[in-house]
């Protein structure tokens, strides 16, 4: 990933915290395609060298973090994603995960009206991970571990109180229907070998221009988005003179 230097993030517990509030993540992996008859007759002819094989899948992960360092992604996958196969042929994989994020206009910049020297931006978060994918089949028991930790971790975020409907576990299931489910479904674990992130919000800005963008963040944008971003910008700014909007 292209990450200058200002938006270079390091901090291991602000990506583990990415990960586990935006989950779903995008899958990726690649390989020359399998050998076969269309191989034999490119190498027969000299005609170009097979192609390079490209998958993703986005699916929601949970960031299961160890005291030796070597933290793990644990998810599914159904039993008849092409992916699978591709996964175990490479030996290696990159998860992608990204914050909410938000167009910048110059129109927000006061700074914009003085000199009109400001172009769009576009303001995100993101995580990438790498490592080494092992496909778990017909692990019972793994696989209802990862699906009750999952589900905990959402039905997590989800609010309390008795106007709400009550959290759904995965024992709710009736057990004959939840035996049927996991036959069509594969389980995944990546060890990560590495972690990369960046975080851009206006980063480089002056702070007048980023009092801007968190005031139309909040007004112009609004609703959980506007908040949300506004507050990853507050957070990202490098100086604490950024006052409530």
């Amino acid at each position: 990933m292209y990450i200058p230097k200002e938006y270079e993030s390091t901090d291991f517990s602000k990506q583990v915290a990415l990960i586990r509030e935006y989950p779903l993540g995008v899958l990726f992996s690649s390989g020359t395609r399998k050998s076969g008859i269309l191989q034999f007759a490119s190498q027969l002819y000299e005609t170009k060298s097979p192609e390079v094989e490209m998958e993703a899948s986005h699916i929601p992960f949970l960031f299961v973090e160890s005291k030796d360092g070597k933290h793990k992604l644990i998810a599914h996958l159904a039993r008849r994603n092409q992916l699978i196969d591709l996964l175990e042929r490479s030996g290696k994989c990159l998860v992608v995960f990204q914050s909410v994020d938000s167009y910048i206009s110059p129109s927000w910049y006061p700074l914009k009206k003085e000199t009109h020297k400001f172009v769009p931006t576009w303001d995100f978060a993101a995580v990438h991970v790498y490592g080494t994918p092992k496909i778990i089949r017909d692990d019972k028991d793994w696989l209802i571990n990862m699906l009750t930790l999952l589900t905990a971790q959402e039905e997590g975020k989800r609010p309390k109180g008795a106007e709400y409907e009550e959290k759904w576990k995965v024992s709710d299931a009736p057990e004959s229907y939840l035996a049927i489910m996991l036959k069509n479904i594969v389980g995944i674990e990546i060890e990560i070998d590495s972690i990369q992130s960046k975080f851009k919000f206006d980063q480089k800005s002056p702070v007048v221009n980023v009092q801007g963008v968190i005031k139309n963040l909040l007004h112009e944008v609004g609703g959980d988005k506007g908040k949300g971003m506004a507050a990853l910008v507050k957070e990202n700014y490098p100086t604490e003179f950024l006052p409530d909007s």
